[in-house]
């Protein structure tokens, strides 16, 4: 005999798990933005936009599929709700690739207080007067 609540603990767990999962890698993209740049910034969005897939998921069929979908089969209303999760999985992992795969952008020079790189060159002529 199955137990509902032990069923139901472990897909609320799973679910946990793949939200929190993009989050955290969000997270740690955003930490390497300042050395990464832009590659960093689409790997954080990418993280971001694949968090809502599950939701949608578990919402979707927690809800009940068929207050969402009243005239349509289950079976397609699942699979409607699926695709949806789908897309934000897609989109969310094309971003982390684009992020991962491309050149990194090069690093801004620091700017010194004058605008010159190196100290002034002194020419002979400049020599103090009185020499």
């Amino acid at each position: 005999m199955t137990d509902y609540r032990t069923v139901g603990l472990v897909h609320l767990f799973i679910a946990a798990v793949s939200v929190l999962a993009p989050l955290i890698g969000a997270v740690v993209a955003g930490t390497f933005v300042r050395r990464r740049g832009r590659n960093a910034r689409l790997a954080m969005i990418g993280c971001l936009v694949t968090a809502p897939g599950p939701i949608v998921l578990v919402l979707g069929t927690g809800l009940g599929l068929d207050t969402v979908f009243a005239g349509v089969e289950p079976l397609v209303a699942l699979s409607v709700v699926s695709a949806i999760a789908t897309l934000f999985h897609l989109v969310g992992f094309v971003l982390i690739l684009v992020g991962a795969l491309t050149d990194p952008t090069p690093l801004v020079a620091q700017r010194l207080p004058y605008p010159y790189a190196a100290p002034f060159h002194v020419h002979p002529t400049d020599a103090p007067p009185g020499n």
